[in-house]
């Protein structure tokens, strides 16, 4: 099966690298824009987590997860973890959150976060799809 070419130009991936904090809360992680579908998400360990005996995080916008429970505390640097994602749609601009469930106090700890993304707002028209060019 082929992968649609109209498909193929809405998806992409977007990332950020992103400090976690060091007792429980939340930081932005990525801007999405309006009209977008968060198809998966995860996050690749990049400063290994210190000081804290647990670390659990969920990448959230607003308040639909789309990974939950992710516990990154053990993850070595390069670690990628990803668990089943729930897909999630944008109305409007918003941020993928990290929201962080700590134990104790970090001392040190960040990730890059990455989304992959459908941005539904920019469809390409009939003018733009390659058959109708071949014509």
């Amino acid at each position: 099966m082929a992968l649609s070419q109209t498909v193929a130009k809405l998806a992409r991936v977007v990332e950020a690298t992103v400090t976690l904090p060091t007792t429980s809360g939340t930081v932005a992680a990525v801007s999405l824009p309006a009209g977008c579908v968060v198809l998966a998400a995860g996050v690749v360990t990049t400063q290994a987590i210190a000081g804290s005996t647990g670390y659990v995080i969920d990448l959230s916008i607003g308040s639909a997860d789309v990974q939950s429970a992710l516990d990154i505390q053990a993850a070595t640097v390069g670690t990628i973890t990803v668990e089943a994602a729930v897909p999630v749609a944008t109305a409007v601009a918003d941020t993928l959150d990290v929201v962080a469930t700590v134990t104790g106090t970090a001392t040190a700890g960040a990730v890059r976060v990455w989304a992959l993304v459908l941005d539904m707002a920019t469809i390409p028209g009939p003018a733009e799809v390659d058959r109708d060019q071949l014509a």
